[in-house]
């Protein structure tokens, strides 16, 4: 009798190791990954205390201004390059898609962490915590709807109207009315991007029609001097670098890095 006791308590207690180790799931690391970006994309605090930006040498003071450029998807995509080494990874990949970024949506950024490590102890945990990265690469891609719901509200301060917009390889296109004091004037202004350097990107005006007739080139030079650079990363606390802006049907693209703070 007690054999057969015994042997019942041996069989009660492998079930039961075999259903504690059914019900605990194994680390999934893509998930985790996702879940992580997530959360880091979404939340502030949480893009601040994912300390890439202390590890790529920002200060304090910087850092705090984290809140404007948060990225706030409404989608993200994780693609994972590992490492050989248990925390370290030779990529990640995060597309966010429907990013809000100030008063803009951008259809599509993608982020990219080349040869940097993330805390796994941490990542179980629900928490995207950074251990080593020396810079992120970033590619937008805003629509051209996007551009001209900005464009909107530039419109209502400068008397602009009934204004439509196509964006084509290497050149946009922008259509609409001014209006100074009783009169109404219907212009067409086509131009490109031109990135003068990792800091810099001027908006070229090659034509600009008022009322079907086109100005003259010093004119649009003097109108144009007061709107470039259209924009100026200098003036930025990240140390951003553009590689290149491009016109293309529908949207247009940027490449940058944002690099290890400078001394």
């Amino acid at each position: 009798m007690k054999k057969l006791i015994k042997l019942l308590v041996l069989v009660l207690f492998l079930i039961q190791g075999t259903i504690i180790h059914a019900e605990t799931p194994a680390f999934d690391l893509q998930k985790a990954m996702e879940d992580g970006f997530w959360k880091t994309f979404s939340d502030p605090a949480e893009f601040e205390a994912s300390e890439i930006f202390q590890l790529m040498g920002y200060s304090a003071s910087e850092i705090s201004q984290i809140g404007k450029i948060t990225p706030r998807p409404a989608k993200i995509n994780v693609e994972i390059s590992k490492g050989e080494a248990a925390e370290s990874f030779n990529n990640i990949k995060v597309v966010c898609h429907s990013v809000f970024y100030y008063n803009m949506t951008i259809e599509r950024v993608t982020f990219e962490f080349p040869q940097c490590s993330v805390s796994l102890e941490e990542l179980k945990a629900g928490r995207l915590r950074f251990l080593a990265g020396d810079c992120i690469k970033i590619k937008t891609e805003v629509s051209q709807q996007d551009i001209l719901k900005v464009f909107d509200l530039f419109a209502k301060a400068k008397s602009l109207s009934g204004l439509k917009m196509k964006l084509q390889k290497d050149h946009a296109i922008l259509r609409g009315r001014i209006k100074k004091g009783f009169l109404i004037a219907e212009f067409n202004l086509k131009g490109n991007t031109l990135l003068v350097d990792a800091k810099t990107v001027l908006f070229r005006c090659e034509r600009l029609l008022l009322n079907g007739s086109p100005m003259p080139r010093n004119t649009i030079a003097g109108i144009f001097a007061q709107i470039n650079p259209v924009f100026d990363a200098s003036k930025t606390w990240l140390n951003l670098n553009v590689a290149s802006i491009n016109i293309l049907p529908g949207f247009i693209e940027t490449i940058a890095t944002i690099d290890r703070k400078k001394g």
